[in-house]
């Protein structure tokens, strides 16, 4: 249900019965016009949910009817749509019942369609952060970029956020040949004082999901290996001689459009600073979208992205001679663009060292 897979979802604990309250919490105020709900890969026949209402709230205390829907016993992509479109924060699913057994009731996947009516800034999230495996996680967050370290391993993290949803890179180990690292995902709590991170290693599919983080100071603190705004701490510069290769999150652009966002700023500056310290340094910028539109429109737009960032790093005194810019469009995706989330990781800006 959180993962946009209908091979994945939910069932009860065994020996609970019903009614059982599912709640979704939305990062903005919505406008829902319909639903769809998957049931086919659930384990076995007759533990599919059937009577499921749905209720919306704009506090998550009081919720009023939406509808009440019936599911068909193991079928995907059953849509339902609403006499009148429902507005709130948060939503409740109460399964009923279900087709027959005992002991399970399950919903493999379940997704609203409609319009955000609001888009409030993102919160500043600096701060020192506890919970994990990996000792405390160091945050300095800027514009829409974030970087940092945790205290295990030589860690780094570096990143950028695309709405509540937090893209990172992050790499272990100092010595030559024995780092390691890969991508990683983290979703911010309504009160914008926990994450929720997701991890895996480069070349490999499988995701840990270990990183709890709660906030315990609103100050950024630092590692041995890793101080805010340090030469030592910029990922981009040490991927980039380590790997030859860096992944670029911070850098967003107004949607459907190779207009970068004020707040890419920060992400820029590390990259021009990473230029400037090595400057036999030249670079391929690569611009890679994901699969909404059409193919020849991606790479159109690809394009045009990579370009902008090569006009930008010219601008702040990077030889355009040292630059080169490509676009790939959706062709070399990081993740499915089945789900939001894999849609936003395969948004991005990768520099590689030429």
């Amino acid at each position: 249900m959180l993962v946009e897979n209908p091979k994945l979802g939910w069932a009860n604990r065994n020996g609970d019965k019903p009614p059982f309250e599912i709640v979704f919490s939305f990062p903005e105020r919505v406008e829902i016009h319909s639903f769809r709900f998957s049931t086919a890969s659930t384990e076995s026949a007759q533990r599919s949910a059937k009577d499921v209402d749905i209720e919306i709230s704009e506090d998550g205390k009081t919720f009023s009817p939406v509808m009440a829907v019936e599911l068909q016993d193991r079928a995907d992509h059953q849509a339902f749509k609403p006499d009148t479109p429902a507005t709130g924060r948060y939503l409740r699913y109460v399964v009923r019942s279900n087709h027959g057994d005992d002991q399970y009731w399950e919903i493999m996947d379940a997704r609203a369609f409609g319009v955000e009516l609001t888009n409030t800034p993102m919160p500043n999230v600096t701060g020192t952060y506890q919970g994990s495996d990996y000792g405390k996680f160091h945050l300095l967050q800027e514009g829409a970029q974030l970087s940092g370290c945790y205290e295990y391993n030589d860690g780094i993290v570096q990143g950028g956020f695309d709405q509540h949803a937090l893209n990172l890179t992050w790499r272990e180990g100092h010595e030559e040949g024995q780092y390691s690292g890969g991508p990683a995902i983290m979703v911010l709590s309504r009160d914008l004082k926990n994450f929720k991170g997701f991890w895996r290693r480069t070349g490999n599919n499988s995701w840990n999901l270990n990183w709890d983080l709660k906030k315990i100071s609103d100050e950024v603190g630092s590692c041995p290996h890793w101080k805010p705004q340090s030469a030592e701490g910029n990922l981009v510069a040490k991927s980039l001689a380590t790997e030859g290769r860096v992944r670029l999150y911070g850098i967003n652009f107004d949607t459907d459009s190779d207009r970068i966002r004020a707040d890419a700023q920060p992400t820029l500056n590390e990259l021009v600073a990473a230029l400037k310290a090595n400057a036999a340094w030249k670079i391929m910028i690569e611009g890679h979208t994901d699969a909404t539109g059409g193919a020849e429109h991606n790479r159109d737009l690809s394009n045009r992205r990579a370009a902008a960032v090569k006009s930008a790093l010219a601008a702040a005194g990077i030889d355009a001679d040292r630059l080169d810019s490509k676009g790939f469009g959706a062709d070399q995706p990081l993740a499915t663009n089945d789900t939001a989330i894999g849609r936003s990781q395969n948004r991005r800006v990768e520099i590689q060292r030429q």
